[in-house]
């Protein structure tokens, strides 16, 4: 997945330490179906030069709700997305180094380097909300509404309206 390489770590660097978050998932019965695991950064020890932007736009309810009443109106379909591991799919854009996940032993002095961002990074959903609208604009997707998080897609008769929720 390339989320992060071993390198020497830099002189008077500390590596940002982490968090392991553990989640116990149900299905539609309550009987439990899987165990998740993610190793999360510690967002209280993030430095501010471990980050350029943190803001990431998301749908109001009222733009939700046009939506909804646009697609009843017009008969469109309406489906709902959510985007498994979002936050490990962007490259990072400042250099972040952190502390191993516990049992995931390193030689002294070295330490990771991110290549992807990671859940619990201040940056992360901004970094998500800025990979996914470059490639909604590259698609052909147009930015519709003030919002910034309402994209149209139109091919001939077929008309596609995407509205983001980032959330973290």
């Amino acid at each position: 997945m390339g989320t992060w390489k071993i390198v020497d770590c830099p002189l008077n660097c500390t590596p940002l330490p982490g968090v392991w978050s553990y989640s116990v998932k149900q299905d539609s019965n309550g009987i439990i179906s899987k165990y998740k695991a993610r190793w999360c950064a510690r967002r209280d020890m993030q430095m501010p030069w471990e980050y350029n932007n943190t803001y990431s736009p998301t749908s109001r309810f009222a733009a939700v709700s046009t939506v909804i009443a646009t697609a009843a109106q017009e008969g469109m379909d309406l489906h709902h997305w959510d985007i498994q591991g979002a936050f490990c799919t962007s490259d990072v854009d400042t250099e972040i180094f952190m502390q191993p996940p516990t049992g995931y032993p390193l030689p002294d002095g070295q330490c990771l380097k991110l290549c992807k961002s990671l859940y619990g990074l201040l940056q992360s959903s901004a970094l998500f909300y800025e990979n996914l609208e470059h490639w909604m604009l590259d698609y052909g997707f147009t930015l519709i509404g003030q919002d910034g998080v309402m994209f149209r897609l139109d091919r001939g008769s077929k008309r596609l309206i995407v509205s983001l929720y980032v959330n973290d």
